[in-house]
């Protein structure tokens, strides 16, 4: 095949097609998927399921925290700011931003360390229905 000729049939280019797939990270979807591609003795991987039921506990409580509180935790880190710079933006002491930082870290640790799901997650009880 020279290098100017199209590949028209689909079994000359299977190989491709293997080759993208070997790269594409398979997304597990379900539980069971995740159980079934488990190697023996080996913890499964948490489904897309799982992810969102974590990630809606997640936000559930973020949505409770005050909205300067919210405004910190996005701002050290989601928009990666500095103690320094969110002290200067409050006009407040880096300590008192230190403090007050780790007082919504306990707060939203104390609110999701009781929650049945997340203590599943984080023994490693995989227990489906």
């Amino acid at each position: 095949m020279s290098k100017r000729d199209f590949i028209l049939d689909p079994i000359e280019a299977a190989w491709i097609f293997d080759k993208a797939y070997k790269k594409q990270r398979h997304r597990i979807a379900t539980t069971i998927e995740a159980l079934m591609l488990a190697e023996p003795h080996q913890d499964p991987e948490v489904s897309l399921e799982e992810q969102h039921e974590l990630r809606e506990l997640l936000v559930s409580v973020l949505d409770e925290l005050e909205p300067i509180e919210l405004w910190m935790i996005n701002a050290l880190l989601f928009e990666k700011l500095s103690l320094r710079e969110v002290q200067h933006i409050l006009g407040i002491p880096k300590t008192t931003v230190a403090r007050k930082r780790d007082k919504i870290f306990e707060k939203l640790r104390k609110k999701l360390e009781n929650n049945p799901k997340i203590k599943e997650y984080l023994n490693g009880n995989t227990n489906t229905p």
